[in-house]
Formats: structure tokens, C-alpha cells, sequence
């Protein structure tokens, strides 16, 4: 599962793969997902697993950093920001929110409409949740 998302409650584009399937494929459609519903992103942060030539210059056409660090043996490393990767902890803490629910961690469903209607509503419910405590607050 790949997933956009701007804080640890608010998902912004979400897709499936199959397991044996690499994240990597999906950041182009997802990121033109992503700056579909939020126009002005200007940075990307992502895992090594999306260190490629073809990620990072389909975030460039689209005048968005790619905050990625470089794998280890890339021969001509690309620029990264630390203090902007620590920022990707926000999505493993929604990923985290969102195992909670018994469903979504176990993927009893077997098909990926299936899954990825159940991963939206979860991410709904993370949503409706955190808006409710902001507004109690």
C-alpha cells in the first residue's frame, strides 16, 4: 500500500499493490493524485525504495522536491534533506492509527477494490476522529 498523506490523521491519496509488487511504479499516478487535491506540495518524502532516476524526475516535472535518500550504492547520489525526512514519521504514525483496526492489518479481503474501499474508510474514520478531538479541545 502506498500512501500520500499531510499530518498522521489526514491522508490525501492512498492505492494497493499486490504483495510481491514494488511501491515504486505507483508514485507517479499517486503523486498526480496528490497534486490534484493539494496544488501547491512542494516536497516529497519517501523511503529508499522509491530512490530511482524515473520517481525523482517525475517529481521534478512537477516542481516538487523529492526529499529521498540515496541507496547505498548509488553511484552519483542526489540531493536530501535530514531535517525534512524526519517529517516521514507522520505517515508511519497513520499507518500505525490505522492498524488498529483488526480488518485493515490482517487484509481479509482479497480483492483490491475491496481492500482499498476498507483502506479508505479506515483512513476516514482517522480523520473524523482527529477532527472531533480538535474540536473539543
Amino acid at each position: 500500500m502506498i500512501v500520500t498523506c499531510a499530518d498522521e490523521a489526514t491522508a490525501i491519496a492512498a492505492d494497493v499493490v499486490p504483495g510481491q509488487a514494488g511501491d515504486a511504479p505507483l508514485l507517479e499516478p499517486l503523486l498526480e493524485a496528490t497534486l490534484a487535491r493539494v496544488p501547491d506540495a512542494e516536497e516529497l518524502v519517501g523511503d529508499k525504495g522509491f530512490d530511482g532516476d524515473g520517481q525523482r524526475l517525475a517529481c521534478l516535472e512537477r516542481n516538487v522536491f523529492p526529499n529521498i535518500p540515496s541507496r547505498v550504492n548509488r553511484v552519483e547520489p542526489w540531493p536530501f534533506e535530514a531535517a525534512g525526512y524526519r517529517e516521514r514519521n507522520r505517515v508511519e504514525r497513520l499507518f500505525g492509527k490505522a492498524k488498529q483496526f483488526r480488518r485493515f492489518a490482517t487484509r481479509y479481503e482479497k480483492l483490491k477494490e475491496t481492500f482499498l474501499g476498507l483502506v479508505h474508510l479506515v483512513l476516514g474514520f482517522i480523520r473524523l476522529k482527529n477532527s472531533v478531538n480538535v474540536n473539543t479541545a
